[in-house]
């Protein structure tokens, strides 16, 4: 079997592959595999979630995925996931582990509106761990694995068209050496299309996701991800799923942190109820604050604050990545070290006053003061009649010194592309099969759709683990 591209899902592919006794080829554009993230991987369940007393309602989760969806995506094709994950995610444990690799499962969200679940397998350690970076260590782990297993990785190998036969079945792909040679690789159990995602094909971008283009920044770090496998599925017959495609999109393209406080944007006016989750942020902050950045106002209070907050809330960006079971104490010592740093990198700015903080952002220092004295009144009253953010999350901002931290949204990966069904076959404009043809990880569309469903966080690369596990096994075996 042929897999084209050596990301989370195509590299996991073909190691399952070959575990299986499949004669496999991966090809890949660059010369290096290409990982996103930080390591981390969503499991609905896993031994380390047992190990931690950790069992979540799937039925509820599931529910949440869809309607974050719009009711867009092919359930049966989430609900393959939520049953298979967990002995996929076990798979993967055992492997990283005996590589030197440990796992910590970080603290999610007690948000009732937008939980994050406490199951984000986050991953380190190991010799392969300390060669890499965090964001590749896994796909590199993966070759290792599969070379021993006789799996051959060949790199600078773009695919430029896949072939057919007289019945359109697909049955191989032409590639182009850097020397420029075209070269044909032939694959008699499938092609496994698994290159990534649109984000920087801006002619995709504004036919499918056009949000992206209101973002801080684009952060996935393949600048390759220009849709050429979406390209080699059209032409071979594949159909889009219907847009909008969903984005991935966090605050982090500036500061790291925000917590729950007092957002303003650039003309230092308030926007949004700011105790929301990640994606709701980055759009709040493009589409009510009206700009590709806010900035997150607090006082000197704010570990305290943060701290209150954190019984009722949390999650990326609030709390970031903090272990689970770990004392409350942990996120604001983290990020006190944190703040000096981001003043540093100009992502930040600390000030006696308010007037003097407003001139530090750039905005009307009126403008900011009222703001500032408005939002104080409300939180002496227990009511947000502006935005109606919880009362718990209501903490003033009266006493110095006075912090402004930049919010910027930023696109991590467009989650949208070909229709497919359960076995992960590409699907034609009719729902027709197109045989020997298969698509995984960002590539893949209808398991998302509309928006990214972060309660089950770490899901994307989670499901390149689950179906690149599976399909791998089975193509073995066909």
């Amino acid at each position: 079997m042929l897999v084209i591209g050596g990301g989370y899902s195509g590299s996991c592919c073909a190691l399952s592959a070959a575990q299986n006794g499949a004669k496999t080829i991966l090809v890949e554009k660059d010369a290096v595999l290409n990982g996103h993230g930080v390591g981390g991987t969503g499991s609905i369940a896993s031994r380390a979630l047992d190990d931690l007393g950790l069992k979540f309602d799937k039925s509820l989760e599931m529910e949440r995925w869809v309607s974050t969806c719009g009711n867009r995506c092919r359930e049966s094709l989430v609900g393959k996931w939520f049953r298979e994950s967990e002995r996929c995610m076990n798979w993967f444990l055992d492997m990283a582990e005996a590589n030197g690799a440990n796992c910590m499962v970080t603290v999610g969200s007690n948000s009732t509106v937008h939980p994050e679940i406490a199951c984000y397998h986050f991953m380190s350690g190991g010799p392969i761990f300390e060669e890499h970076t965090m964001a590749d260590f896994v796909e590199y782990m993966f070759e290792a694995e599969a070379l021993k297993a006789g799996a051959e990785f060949v790199y600078e190998m773009p695919a430029v068209q896949l072939v057919q036969d007289e019945s359109g079945k697909v049955t191989g792909a032409i590639c182009q050496n850097k020397s420029g040679e075209y070269v044909q690789y032939n694959a008699s159990k499938g092609v496994v299309l698994a290159t990534g995602d649109i984000s920087y094909n801006d002619e995709y971008i504004d036919a499918f996701a056009p949000v992206a283009n209101r973002v801080f920044t684009r952060l996935c770090s393949d600048q390759g991800n220009v849709g050429d496998g979406h390209n080699m599925a059209a032409w071979a017959g594949g159909a889009f799923q219907e847009g909008p495609w969903p984005t991935m999109m966090h605050p982090q393209a500036a500061a790291m942190f925000h917590g729950p406080f007092l957002f303003v944007n650039p003309d230092g006016k308030r926007f949004m109820n700011e105790a929301t989750w990640v994606q709701g942020k980055c759009l709040g902050v493009m589409y009510n604050g009206g700009s590709d950045h806010a900035w997150s106002i607090f006082d000197a209070n704010w570990q305290n604050d943060l701290k209150s907050s954190l019984e009722h809330g949390g999650g990326m960006f609030w709390d970031s990545f903090r272990p689970y079971g770990s004392d409350l104490e942990l996120a604001p010592e983290y990020f006190k070290t944190q703040i000096p740093l981001y003043i540093e990198q100009g992502m930040a700015y600390e000030a006696d006053t308010i007037e003097e903080l407003a001139g530090k952002i750039g905005c009307d220092a009126a403008t900011l003061t009222a703001t500032v004295d408005r939002y104080n009144g409300m939180c002496e009253a227990g009511e947000d009649t502006d935005y109606y953010k919880k009362p718990v999350f209501l903490t003033p901002v009266k006493q110095g010194p006075f912090y402004a931290l930049k919010v910027g949204p930023a696109l991590l990966a467009v989650c949208g592309g070909l229709k497919c069904n359960n076995d992960f076959q590409c699907l034609d404009e009719n729902g027709e099969v197109i045989e020997g043809l298969y698509v995984l990880g960002n590539i893949m569309g209808d398991i998302t759709a509309v928006d990214y469903p972060i309660n089950v966080a770490g899901n994307s690369h989670g499901r390149c683990i689950t179906f690149g596990y599976l399909l791998g096994h089975e193509l073995a075996e066909a």
